[in-house]
């Protein structure tokens, strides 16, 4: 939905022209990506043929799973389309590396938000400051709305340490079950 199917070249992209269900900078961010790969020659599109068959399937899908009207054209899952075209960037993270390699990352990945920085931490356009930025994307979130720490939350934090303790013991005890 980003280059268009007739096109015998991939001369022109549309960025940001989809309605996402989240936010749509991050989508047109990493739509742009793509595009600039393709021009310069580092990514190679579909047939026409392929395209066209993708195009149609894709308009089946909205149809069938989104409200029907003009305005509600070319609409996508937020999470779901940025993998999708992140893999043809070629910078969608490998959890499954990450848990091996560094599991505080990708729990963060995993259980986080969905943020345009876990398509910065490997391939075209790595960022070597992506896995502090989320490692701290919650802090940066929550600090400012924090003005003192009240007596009940003192109280709770050891309970909460207690909890997340806890939960990744089930994780790895559930990974251990499964293998």
């Amino acid at each position: 939905m980003v280059f268009p199917a007739h096109l015998e070249k991939p001369t022109m992209a549309f960025v940001g022209c989809i309605q996402p269900i989240g936010a749509v900078m991050p989508v047109s961010e990493i739509q742009a990506r793509w595009a600039t790969r393709v021009f310069q020659g580092l990514a190679k599109l579909p047939s026409m043929a392929e395209m066209k068959e993708e195009i149609n399937k894709r308009k089946e899908d909205m149809q069938s799973r989104y409200v029907k009207s003009e305005r509600h054209t070319i609409q996508v899952d937020y999470v779901p389309y940025m993998d999708e075209v992140a893999v043809e960037v070629g910078c969608k993270p490998d959890i499954k590396q990450f848990l091996l390699s560094d599991p505080k990352l990708a729990w963060e990945i995993f259980f986080g938000p969905c943020t345009p920085y876990q398509y910065r931490i490997c391939g075209p356009g790595q960022w070597k400051d992506a896995r502090k930025t989320i490692l701290t994307q919650k802090d940066r979130i929550i600090k400012p709305t924090k003005t003192r720490i009240m007596h009940s939350e003192m109280a709770h934090s050891s309970f909460n340490m207690l909890a997340k303790f806890l939960g990744i013991l089930v994780i790895f005890a559930a990974i251990y079950v499964l293998m």
